[in-house]
């Protein structure tokens, strides 16, 4: 699968309702490709990393650090960003030493704002680590 050099990886388990991949493929100017299982999620970040990864679903609490450590270690890109949203606000599920392959945990909903400010920076992040190799 070939994407755009800049594009958004959501990987949800599915839902019902109004989805953040809705939302965020309304929000920002680049491309989303959503994935629905750890597998395709992997084949497709191998093929052609993304700059940035969102991890979502009613469950993500159970399966996103998880996620997180498969994908830093298959497709070996520091300048991919991981974050996971989460519709819980206590975020005591999640030990420290669990998420160090997360750059960040967002609680839904997110505004149009905070999706920008994160896609903006996960951009210049790849485009810095690219120009300094």
């Amino acid at each position: 699968m070939t994407q755009s050099k800049d594009y958004v990886l959501v990987v949800r388990r599915p839902s019902r309702g109004l989805s953040v991949t809705q939302i965020i493929a309304q929000t920002l100017g680049c491309p989303v490709v959503t994935v629905t299982s750890p597998w395709q999620a992997l084949a497709t970040a191998q093929a052609d990393p993304p700059h940035l990864v969102i991890l979502s679903g009613e469950d993500s609490y159970a399966w996103s650090p998880q996620m997180a450590r498969q994908i830093r270690q298959h497709v070996q890109s520091e300048s991919i960003v991981i974050v996971a949203i989460t519709e819980s606000i206590d975020l005591s599920w999640l030990p420290k030493e669990e998420a160090t392959a997360i750059d960040g945990i967002f609680v839904e909903p997110l505004s149009a704002d905070i999706l920008n400010a994160l896609n903006e920076s996960a951009i210049t992040k790849k485009r810095c680590l690219q120009t300094c190799s």
